[in-house]
Order: structure tokens, then sequence, then C-alpha cells
């Protein structure tokens, strides 16, 4: 009797090692991608309604409170109830797709009918557009959620991250630091967890600053790839809506549904006649046998840029370590440096862009003209927004304006001019630092050590990804810059790396709250 127990035991030990364990999951909201959000509710895990609920604990208990980051503008009241509707739309008909029920922020220069856009200016807070912008359009019809509007610079005209609506934005990684801009309110939404993905814009080194700052991947694409329709703006050449999220992976989601032509701008007719690859098919081994060129042009040599230019060397050994052929000592033979001011172009074109924006925010809007707004003097004084709007005041008639014209030209040949240098050496896309110092103090403006606006003036597409951390902890990035609708190709190269290096981490500032981890 005593052996045939003694058998049975053994056999059930064996048979209980032989047996797999069920593998256990982690859900964690601070770090949760769109592939996990979707992977947790499929699971039976997590709603959509749940998920809305745990950022906007997270708002409640950062953005007004806490550390005060003042990240967001307008909480979307509806945000729980569409959130609702989703989840049983997935129960009875399936996912729409991949941002089916997926919490998104938008920068408050971007118009939503349900929402105010304020561009950060007292004379637009509290008005309604007409409709929404393109991209808002398209997110809603695939399914996401806008859970907020986001706080910027005033009007987008600076870097500080201070509107008159919503107050100054703090970094999260350092409270005394300055967020960047002027998409400061989406990079940091993004960084704290207020949303999984945001809508940022950029005319000057509006979504890449923040992105840097804020450990973020940052994505401009391609002028022409996605519509600008709804955005209040600055300049018909120069602005661009992007994205902000943790991974490459979430931005290419985004950036694949909102792309594609649009009749209510002009520009996205050249998207018809790029054949631009799948943006979402993002291999692990991606960085294998792909040529990326270094731009010396844009290491500078100021002692104090030193520390962040070792950082960026040591990527580019990383790049050449997961097998990309990176070959250096590429030069324009130019001082980008000290050309990219004389290249930019908002300064001119911002008050025929403003007025043209007007007529389609419809008869509700609160000003008729950009003179109307000028006029009334309730705007931002002082600083980079004062200087433009005189400006732009000044600049009369562009179809005679020759140092607007001039510019122009320049920014075209600036354009073909790294196009060539691409082709010249055989590359798929240029690396270098997006800055070589971190973060500024609060209130203080970034300079060419802290930024460049090469992408804009010469308008070509790049993606900033997180590249480690300076001597006193603040994000720097890694800028990859590609040809006009490389974007797929750019997102390849920005997944490799990230994958290769794991440089983000999140903010102490805005550590994990109750319930924000599931084991599943």
């Amino acid at each position: 009797m005593r052996s045939s127990r003694f058998v049975l035991a053994v056999a059930l030990v064996v048979l209980s090692l032989a047996t797999p364990r069920a593998q256990t999951r982690s859900f964690e909201l601070t770090t949760a991608s769109i592939a996990d959000i979707q992977a947790a509710v499929d699971a039976g895990k997590l709603t959509y309604e749940g998920l809305v609920g745990l950022y906007l604990k997270r708002i409640d208990a950062y953005d007004k409170k806490g550390p005060r980051l003042n990240a967001i503008i307008t909480v979307n009241p509806r945000a729980l109830e569409i959130a609702r509707e989703l989840d049983a739309e997935r129960k009875a008909k399936g996912r729409r797709g991949p941002l089916h029920g997926i919490p998104m922020v938008a920068k408050d220069n971007i118009d939503t009918a349900d929402l105010p856009t304020t561009g950060g200016n007292e004379v637009f807070a509290g008005n309604r557009p007409a409709i929404d912008a393109t991209v808002i359009e398209k997110l809603r019809q695939a399914g996401a959620i806008i859970i907020a509007k986001t706080n910027m610079d005033e009007m987008a005209q600076s870097v500080r991250g201070f509107s008159t609506v919503g107050g100054q934005i703090l970094n999260p990684y350092n409270l005394a630091k300055n967020p960047g801009g002027s998409s400061g309110g989406t990079g940091v939404a993004i960084a704290a967890s207020f949303a999984t993905v945001g809508l940022a814009t950029e005319t000057g080194v509006s979504i890449r600053s923040p992105a840097s700052n804020n450990a973020l991947v940052g994505v401009v694409p391609s002028r022409g790839l996605v519509s600008r329709a709804g955005v209040l703006p600055i300049s018909f050449t120069q602005d661009r809506v992007g994205v902000h999220a943790k991974t490459t992976a979430d931005a290419a989601v985004v950036l694949s549904v909102i792309r594609g032509f649009d009749a209510d701008d002009l520009a996205t007719a050249e998207s018809l006649e790029q054949q631009v690859a799948e943006l979402t098919a993002l291999p692990a081994n991606s960085l294998r046998g792909v040529r990326v060129g270094v731009l010396r042009d844009l290491f500078r040599k100021d002692q104090e840029a030193a520390a962040g230019n070792a950082l960026i060397e040591k990527q580019l050994a990383l790049l050449t370590a997961n097998g990309a052929i990176v070959i250096d000592g590429l030069s324009t033979g130019t001082d980008l440096v000290g050309l990219m001011p004389s290249l930019r172009v908002n300064s001119y074109e911002l008050r025929s862009s403003f007025d043209s924006y007007l007529k389609r925010r419809g008869p509700a809007r609160p000003v008729q003209s950009f003179a109307e707004l000028f006029n009334s003097g309730k705007w931002l004084k002082g600083g980079v927004l004062e200087a433009r709007f005189n400006d732009t005041m000044k600049a009369g008639d562009l179809t005679t304006n020759t140092e607007y014209q001039a510019r122009l030209l320049n920014q075209k040949m600036m354009r073909q001019q790294l196009i060539s240098l691409m082709d010249r050496y055989g590359v798929a896309a240029l690396v270098y630092p997006m800055k070589s110092l971190g973060a500024p103090a609060v209130g203080a403006s970034d300079d060419g050590l802290r930024d460049n606006n090469l992408v804009s003036t010469a308008g070509m597409p790049a993606i900033v990804v997180p590249a480690g951390w300076d001597a006193e902890g603040l994000p720097l990035a890694l800028e990859i810059m590609g040809r006009p609708f490389s974007d797929a190709t750019l997102l390849k190269i920005a997944h490799g790396y990230e994958l290769a290096s794991h440089n983000r981490l999140s903010p102490k500032a805005v550590p994990p709250l109750a319930g924000e981890t599931i084991q599943y």
C-alpha cells in the first residue's frame, strides 16, 4: 500500500514538473503601450472605461495637485461615457482597430468641436470650433478617445511652456526645468501618463524639443503626409502635426491613422504622388544593414556641449553594434547652426495663415481676423510672441516681399542639399543630437545648444528617440532625419534603436497610483 502511494506521489510530482505553468502577465499603466492595453482588455482584465478612469485619477492627482504639472487645459467631461460606449461596441462588433478605446490628448491648437480650442490665448478661451480638425476626425473614427486638451506656449510662439490660459507647464523629470515647447503640455501629459499617446504640432522645434525634454518618441512627419486643416496655424510652409508617444510602435499606429490626403489642406496632395510604405511594420532587427550618416554639422563644438556630444557618440556605437552601417563625418559644408535662423518664414506667414484658419472655425469665432486679435492687445506681451506678432503685421504682401521669397528659396536649396548629401553617401537617414544640453530652467528659452530647427525649415521628416541622461539626470535625444516621405524607414530605424537602447525611464515626480498595476 505504501509502495503504491509512493509511486503515485512521484508520478504527481513528475506530472507537475512537466505541465507548463500559465504565464503571468503584468499591466503597468505608466509603461503600458497600445498593444499592452488591448491585450489586457482582450483578457477581460481591463475595460476602456476603467482605463480612462485611471488616467483621469492621474490628471487629478498630478496636474492641478501634487507637483501641479499644469499640462492640461481642458478635460473632456464625456470621456468616461465615450469609453463606455466603445466597450459596448467592442463586445457587440469587435474593435475598429488598434486605437479603439485608446485615450489620447491633443494640443490645444487642434480643433475639437466638443471642446474649446484656445491656443493658450484668452480671446479663444471657452470658444468651440464649428468642426473637428481633420486629424481629430480620423482619430475619432478609429475609436480613439480625446481625453483632454493640453497646455502650450501661447499661440505656439515660444518654447518656454507658458500661456495666459494654462499658466506654466512643469517638467516631471525636474520641476525646476523647462518642459520644452510649444507642445510642452502634450509632452508632459504623455511622460506623466495622463494618456497613452498625444498629438503635437511643430513649426520650429515644437514636437522634438518637448519629446527630448520628456524622454519621449517625437515624430515630425513629412510635410504633406498629415493634414493641418483645423489647426491654429503659424506658417503654411513650416507647420506640421505629429505625435508624442512612449514607443515608436505607438507613434506609428497613430501616424498610420492620421496620414493621408485632405482636400482642406492642399499640401497633402503631394502625398498622393508618393509611395509611403506601411508605417506599422516594425521588425525587431530593423537596424541590420541600414546605412545611416552622422551629420557632424549639428554637433556643437562649444565646451558646454561636450558631455551631450559624448552621450550621442555612445549611441552611434550602439547603432553599429546592432547591425547598422554608420557612415561618419558627413557635412554639408555649411554653418547649419548659424544659418538656421535665416531660413524661418513663420513670422512672415502668420497673419495670412491665421486669417485662412478663421474661415474654417465658423461664425462663432471670437475674432474675424488676425488684425483684430493683434489690435485687441489680449495676448502675451514680451518675448517671442510679441516680436513675431509685430513682424507679421509689417510683412505686407508676401508675393512682393523679397526677403520672404529669398528665405523660401533658401529653404528649398537646403532641402536639396540634405537630400544630395544622403544620396552621395548612400544613407537612408542622418543622425545627430537633437540637443547638446538638457532642459534649461523654467522660464528660460532654449538656445542653439538645446534646439535645432533644421528639419522644420528644410521640410524634412524626423524622429527623436530618448538617448540617455545628462549629469543632472535630464533626458537627451538622438534625432533621425530622412528624405521626404521616408517616414516608414525612419520609424524602422527609430524602433530598432529603441529596442537596443532602452533609454526611457518614467519620471519619479508622478509615481504609480493604487490600482494601476494588473496581474493576469
